[in-house]
């Protein structure tokens, strides 16, 4: 397994680092091209990547070391090390999820396709089918689930490090446990409040108590579709990319920003930035309701942050980033812009009582969202320092139902675990975004995002790129 290379003493030089380096940014950009590629359903290249062996990664880690902007370079060798062991796996459980469907009344539910359906399921009976029909489906393809999972901790174990935890708490430069204790603070901080209003806010909805709902209630509640009478039928992509231009941003004319429109309402959104601030692309479905309009405004965060970057920083700080915290700042401060009553009523046209109505949803929709990831990422750490990848199913749905209130059924644990604990960079951009906001309100006031201060002071922020994360995560604006 080891070779004698692997343990020679290194003698980094500058060539080296940018030899390394170099070879990062055209497998990030390539990476990139590739993904953009399979979601849109284009061809992809010919060419297929060359991903970093364990000897590579292990001469990056020589070379660059791994922390600061040089141990960038040696976590993306990682990653394309792990996703080399993973993919094979990955691909075989892909083509398995694919075939999956999920019988309702006669009705086939592809498994890939549940979230969306749920989003339009009216009736709780059809959404307590799913459950159960989901439940059987997810014990079948759990095995395939955790063997990706086994391949990728074992691939942690090749490169040197005690377990999952011990490698990610190095890539974002965090203590795990102190950011899932101030998790746990939060969880229990919001808890009476946020159980009043959902239990209320379920009621008036589907007229079911909260301890009788499962989480397809819960996608049920914060797709919001029940409200899309309430929508404007006249506001498009277009009107939302308009708003920009209070902000002095016309995305439209710069040729580096590319919009696609793909899926169904209410399908899995991205933005790719194949180059930064060169080439960035929003990958959307169509525009019909309050959640497609959270989906566009949220990767518009993206891709504006993206797009305003410096060119004058050098290439392995714009392109690369140790987490995405910081853009899924940028995101998530869009996507309660565009559901805030200023934005609802002037922006959209919505009545006073109207836009009251949408706002105060999302507002429990937003705690929510915010409770859902704290958990994720607490039963996250918690089972992998106790080595519970397989055996972590009811920790994770006594957690999650504590923390959101609806049932979580064992079996759907593997397909609720986020890579890269993503569920502590959502946690922190979440809670980020609420002192912003309090921020940005004390200083311009309930309408700031209809100033275009507030637009100078993001984009001095979007221009900085990675470097702007000590400004957003630490002081605000002030």
């Amino acid at each position: 397994m080891f070779s004698e290379k692997m343990f020679k003493t290194p003698s980094p030089t500058h060539a080296d680092y940018r030899y390394w380096t170099d070879k990062i940014l055209f497998l990030t950009k390539q990476m990139r091209k590739l993904d953009l590629c399979l979601y849109l359903g284009w061809d992809r290249a010919s060419a297929q990547p060359v991903f970093p062996s364990l000897e590579d990664v292990l001469e990056i880690k020589g070379c660059c070391g791994v922390s600061g902007v040089k141990g960038m370079i040696y976590h993306h060798g990682v990653e394309y090390f792990l996703r080399s062991r993973v993919e094979p796996l990955q691909g075989m459980l892909n083509n398995l999820i694919h075939g999956a469907k999920a019988q309702v009344d006669g009705e086939d539910v592809p498994f890939s396709e549940i979230i969306t359906w749920c989003q339009d399921a009216v009736e709780n009976e059809k959404r307590t089918l799913l459950a159960k029909e989901s439940r059987a489906l997810c014990r079948f393809l759990a095995p395939y689930s955790h063997a990706s999972w086994q391949a990728l901790v074992a691939a942690l174990d090749d490169l040197g490090y005690a377990g999952y935890n011990e490698y990610f708490a190095e890539k974002k430069g965090v203590s795990l446990v102190a950011a899932r204790d101030e998790a746990r603070v939060f969880l229990a901080r919001t808890g009476d409040a946020y159980r009043d209003a959902a239990e209320k806010w379920l009621q008036e909805v589907t007229g079911q108590l909260l301890d009788d709902a499962s989480r397809y209630d819960a996608i049920y509640l914060l797709g919001m579709r029940y409200l899309d009478h309430l929508f404007p039928r006249d506001f498009d992509e277009e009107r939302a990319i308009s708003f920009f231009r209070k902000w002095h941003i016309d995305l439209n004319a710069n040729p580096a920003f590319h919009q696609h429109t793909a899926g169904k309402p209410g399908s899995q959104s991205y933005c790719i930035p194949v180059s930064i601030p060169d080439e960035i692309h929003i990958i959307k479905g169509p525009l019909q309701g309050w959640l497609d309009l959270e989906a566009v405004f949220h990767e518009l965060g993206h891709a504006a942050s993206f797009l305003a970057t410096d060119k004058d920083i050098p290439p392995e700080e714009r392109q690369l980033f140790p987490s995405a915290a910081l853009s899924e700042v940028y995101a998530f401060l869009m996507q309660k812009i565009c559901m805030s009553p200023p934005f609802l009523q002037n922006v959209m046209g919505l009545s006073p009582g109207e836009a009251k109505k949408i706002a105060d949803v999302h507002r429990v929709k937003w705690l929510a969202l915010q409770r859902r990831y704290a958990a994720k990422f607490v039963i996250e750490v918690d089972n992998f320092q106790n080595n519970r990848l397989q055996k972590g199913e009811e920790h994770y749905a006594r957690v999650m139902a504590e923390a959101t209130g609806f049932q979580y059924g064992p079996e759907t644990y593997l397909f609720d675990l986020m890579p890269d604990f993503y569920s502590l960079d959502y946690f922190m951009a979440f809670v980020a975004v609420d002192r912003i906001w309090d921020d940005f309100e004390q200083q311009l006031g309930k309408e700031w995002m209809l100033s275009p201060e507030a637009g100078s002071i993001l984009k001095s922020w979007w221009k900085k790129g990675n470097r702007a994360a000590e400004i957003v995560f630490t002081r605000g604006h002030r």
